[in-house]
């Protein structure tokens, strides 16, 4: 028989696990017989092994990845009793190769095997095969028959044995590959034959792929023996709900999304009843879940169109009522809010928009108005102690899984009082959050219909 037109075959010295081992004229053949996607896999993966072991000048080959014609071919060389260098090794190991399948010659490597060395070893290193002189006359050909295959028990028997007390005493050791930013498919490929055991844990990084390893314990580089741990951080990439952002001003809704992560990607305005500048909806609509940098598109009232436009006057320093009167006389609806102050009760402290902008009958306009006023202190009486000076909080909560479906409301106690932080209907996972000014000891509360569910200080 002749391999590939090139290589007429002596002897057939072993075969198992679809690869038939050949002495042929000049050396020896390692023939793979490839029909499945694993052949395929297993004969590529010993192909790599052999180019590792090529880039470091260390063994010659001449290897077929032809279709039918899957072989590497070793020039002969005599075998050598001396161990692999470590540099071969290293290189071998994230393919799942050890000292067991390399046989040594005086310089360099002689053989790269894909299974591991056995009777296969001794087979290459008596040559090739010649009948002896005499030897079928001087055992009956009867009794040869007869005792063969009780001593060729005995030598398996006491070959396994050695082999099995040298592996006890000598376990192989392997490199860790480096295997941060791999699939798990790709890690599981590269321990598969390293006798290393695997083991899984979770991890969640939304900005890197689902599945991919995160990181791993030991570091690469670490050499462990057969049966040793390696602890993979694999991927889960959870992602997080986009939180309601309609009734907000635009600056506020794009100032939560830069505290999200997100991206705003664009801001579309529409004629709306809503004051100017009022997010009516966002693209995606909220609880979509969206990994950080997703982009977010907003769109924003920009006043009823009704008419013609009027420029806004100056408000700020004019009473409560004052402003009112005149916006009502322009058509325009307004929004009041109360804030504490030393100016005189009902002072119109500032406005939105800017005096000046062009307004459509029916559009809105926001004031802030004086609260209270200035208080006089008399000269004979004693000065007040100062109270509590004011702090910041800060409040970060996913509601729980409970709150979806009912109406939920989270308060802020504080020595002023208490303010409203959040009410409308639950969603599970739902994040708020946000920065707050607090007077004194301050607490919140988590209502769900109206029931007390929890209270923590911050």
């Amino acid at each position: 028989m002749i391999l590939d037109d090139r290589y007429p075959v002596l002897e057939t010295l072993e075969e198992r696990e679809g690869i038939t081992l050949y002495r042929v004229e000049g050396g020896v053949v390692f023939f793979f017989q490839v029909r499945t996607p694993e052949d395929k896999e297993r004969f590529y993966r010993y192909r790599a092994a052999i180019k590792r072991l090529e880039e470091l000048g260390l063994v010659e080959a001449v290897v077929s990845a032809k279709p039918g014609r899957y072989y590497a071919f070793f020039p002969e060389r005599p075998l050598a009793r001396k161990g692999p260098p470590r540099a071969a090794l290293e290189a071998l190991a994230p393919l799942g190769f050890g000292p067991e399948h390399l046989a040594m010659a005086e310089e360099g490597v002689a053989y790269l095997s894909p299974w591991p060395l056995g009777s296969a070893r001794r087979a290459l290193a008596r040559g090739p095969s010649r009948p002896r002189p005499g030897f079928l006359k001087a055992v009956p050909f009867g009794k040869l028959l007869g005792v063969a295959p009780g001593l060729l028990l005995f030598l398996l028997g006491l070959w396994l044995f050695f082999q099995g007390v040298y592996r006890y005493f000598n376990p192989p050791e392997y490199a860790v590959p480096n295997l941060v930013g791999k699939t798990a498919r790709e890690a599981f490929l590269l321990l598969k034959d390293t006798g290393l055991r695997l083991e899984v844990v979770e991890g969640n990084d939304p900005a890197k792929p689902k599945e991919v390893v995160l990181a791993q314990e030991p570091p690469p580089g670490t050499r462990l023996r057969a049966g040793r741990t390696v602890r993979l951080t694999l991927n889960q990439a959870r992602l997080n709900p986009l939180p309601e952002l309609k009734g907000l001003r635009q600056e506020e809704a794009e100032a939560k999304l830069s505290e999200l992560g997100y991206r705003l990607a664009g801001v579309a305005q529409m004629e709306s009843p809503e004051p100017l500048g009022t997010v009516l909806a966002s693209d995606p609509p909220p609880g979509t879940p969206l990994p950080p940098g997703a982009p977010v598109r907003l769109l924003v009232s920009r006043g009823a169109s009704l008419g013609p436009t009027v420029p806004l006057p100056k408000l700020t320093g004019l009473s409560q009522k004052e402003a009112l009167f005149l916006l009502n006389a322009m058509g325009l609806q307004v929004q009041a809010e109360e804030v504490p102050s030393g100016a005189p009760p009902g002072t119109v402290l500032a406005q939105e928009p800017a005096p000046g902008t062009p307004m459509p009958p029916g559009s809105g306009v926001r004031l802030r108005v004086a609260a209270r006023g200035e208080v006089q202190v008399g000269a004979l009486t004693p000065p007040s102690p100062p109270g509590p000076e004011a702090r910041t909080v800060t409040l970060a909560l996913n509601l729980p899984q409970e709150a979806e479906g009912r109406q939920v409301r989270l308060v802020l106690v504080d020595d002023r009082g208490e303010h409203l932080v959040y009410e409308g209907e639950g969603r599970g996972g739902l994040r708020v959050s946000g920065t707050y000014e607090v007077v004194g000891e301050a607490r919140f509360r988590l209502y769900m219909d109206g029931e007390l569910v929890q209270e923590w200080t911050p």
